[in-house]
């Protein structure tokens, strides 16, 4: 009866288990994502800018702290800057918000340009010039819009990835991303990449074990060699997050090997790691743009 009894506990628990294993593929297939599409946007215009002398458009992206870094107030004096430089602010955020997705999960891409082009299209605002900056996770989402919309001049990818890698949420298997509700290939984060972070606290490992599989990194590599736009990369050498020097390098090869005809340099900032290089090398960004601006 006791051995009995301990098999039936067995069997329950190994059930349990790979139940519990399977419940983000179940959450992923029958769960849809709560207002997907949606974004939220803030628009700054500088005071000198109108019909009559239209300013260029920079459209800025958080990554996967989610909400809308760039409105709050600890940002306002980088803000400033580029508002006293001349230029126009659209800052989206694409989750985290009201009415918005609750997590970084098979966002709409094409929701994200409805936002773009609602602004480009605002009394004061040159279209012709489009700029995306993104930091991390939406310097993934700036280089992959770039890739698929012509009207993009120029991109800077701060500490950004070569690849669209799965969603971070745990309930999630899918993509980050959707292009008109079908998931971008995309690299999954599977059990043994998330490991290291769970054990470790070595996301960074994590991000280079998922990286292995290597067929779903090659379909799930962005085809910045597609994009119209110069583009600036900055990275740091010591990114704890991923490896995006690596990674920048990368596509700075690929870039090369496809003669690419726009503008392109990558800003490897030695030791430097994940966060605050926007905020620091904001000059050098500034400057890459402007220069990008006047071709």
């Amino acid at each position: 009866m006791f051995i009995r009894s301990r098999k039936f506990i067995l069997l329950a628990l190994v059930s349990s288990i790979l139940l519990l294993s399977q419940l983000p593929l179940l959450i992923t297939t029958f769960w849809p994502v709560a207002y997907q599409g949606k974004v939220q946007s803030h628009f700054y215009l500088p005071d000198q800018a109108g019909p009559d002398k239209p300013a260029p458009l920079i459209v800025v992206f958080g990554g996967s702290e989610g909400g809308i870094p760039w409105a709050h107030s600890k940002s306002a004096s980088q803000r400033q800057h580029y508002l006293d430089a001349g230029f126009a602010l659209l800052a989206i955020g694409y989750f985290g918000l009201p009415d918005t997705p609750a997590g970084l999960d098979r966002i709409e891409l094409t929701s994200i340009i409805a936002a773009i082009d609602n602004a480009a299209a605002q009394p004061g605002v040159r279209a012709e010039n489009i700029t995306l900056l993104g930091t991390s996770k939406g310097a993934e989402l700036a280089l992959l819009l770039a890739s698929r919309n012509s009207n993009i001049s120029t991109v800077v990818s701060v500490v950004g990835a070569d690849a669209v890698f799965g969603s971070s949420e745990w309930y999630s298997t899918s993509s980050s991303w959707v292009w008109q509700q079908q998931p971008v290939s995309f690299v999954p984060i599977d059990l043994r990449s998330v490991l290291p972070t769970l054990v470790h606290g070595d996301l960074r490992r994590s991000y280079e074990l998922a990286m292995q599989n290597h067929s779903a990194y090659q379909r799930a590599k962005i085809p910045v060699e597609q994009m119209q736009a110069d583009v600036l990369f900055i990275s740091g050498t010591a990114d704890e997050v991923w490896p995006s020097s690596e990674m920048s390098d990368r596509m700075m090869a690929r870039l090369q090997q496809h003669q690419y005809p726009f503008a392109y340099q990558h800003l490897k900032i030695e030791g430097a790691g994940h966060g605050g290089l926007g905020n620091k090398y904001q000059p050098e960004i500034m400057a890459f743009i402007q220069k990008s601006q006047q071709r």
